[in-house]
């Protein structure tokens, strides 16, 4: 049993860290302006620390946790209020501390001998939250803003390096992909094959890398999944006035 539980620990392992590679991306955007990046990287060092050590002697391994992690960032951000008209306010700072995080840590651990107070919570209560905190959290990611402009006329689109630089049907098609394989990764989580989520998930990495290749071209990819906000395309040939969307 011991050498057969290495099949699963792999498929969690996975998970974890896929789970903290994009909780990581989503936190530390660019525009975000962070300051105390050494901290957020030692944070990460002791989840995997923690992860490595914890399962050994039975305790529940540590998780990024996507949606509370970006909800916390949200709330500690500071947006400019002075914004000329139809200009969307623009992060100043993020009150980075470390106060917050311990007293939601200290929560869920009293969360333990709370079991009897936490009993009275309707279920639909928590549901209502967490839901709450997932659409809250949407905002800002590029994805999510992406869906959006599929039903919104091309003379509204805004002025993001997504847009400018990829054909809208294009953009759209690069869209209903990454729609479908969150389809498929929603099918198999909520079958009998679940274990296999893990695994399904890692098989987008050779997904973007092998085959949407081949679909769009690098300077595609550079625009609609880029890290940065503003990738570097001074120097790739191309003339700016061919790539002005001109209404019909």
């Amino acid at each position: 049993m011991m050498g057969a539980s290495i099949v699963p620990a792999i498929l969690v392992f996975i998970l974890i860290f896929m789970e903290t590679q994009i909780t990581s991306l989503i936190v530390s955007k660019k525009e975000r302006h962070l300051v105390k990046g050494s901290g957020f990287h030692l944070d990460l060092l002791l989840i995997v620390t923690l992860g490595a050590f914890c399962p050994l002697f039975g305790l529940p391994w540590l998780t990024a946790a996507t949606v509370r992690s970006v909800t916390h960032v949200n709330a500690l951000t500071v947006m400019s209020k002075a914004t000329a008209p139809g200009e969307k306010p623009m992060i100043q700072e993020v009150k980075e501390q470390r106060l917050t995080g311990l007293a939601v840590a200290v929560l869920v651990g009293l969360s333990i001998v709370m079991t009897d107070v936490l009993r009275l919570i309707p279920l639909a209560v928590l549901f209502g939250i967490f839901l709450y905190m997932g659409v809250t959290s949407l905002t800002g990611i590029q994805l999510y803003e992406r869906i959006t402009l599929m039903v919104t006329p091309a003379k509204h689109h805004p002025d993001h390096i997504y847009v400018t630089k990829v054909k809208t049907w294009r953009m759209n098609m690069f869209t209903l992909i990454q729609l479908g394989c969150i389809v498929a990764l929603w099918v198999v989580k909520s079958t009998e094959a679940s274990l296999a989520f893990p695994f399904v998930l890692i098989m987008t990495v050779p997904l973007r890398r092998l085959i949407l290749s081949r679909i769009f071209e690098e300077r595609e990819l550079q625009a609609l999944d880029c890290d940065e906000d503003s990738p570097n395309f001074d120097e790739d040939g191309r003339d700016e006035y061919d790539e002005i969307h001109m209404l019909v």
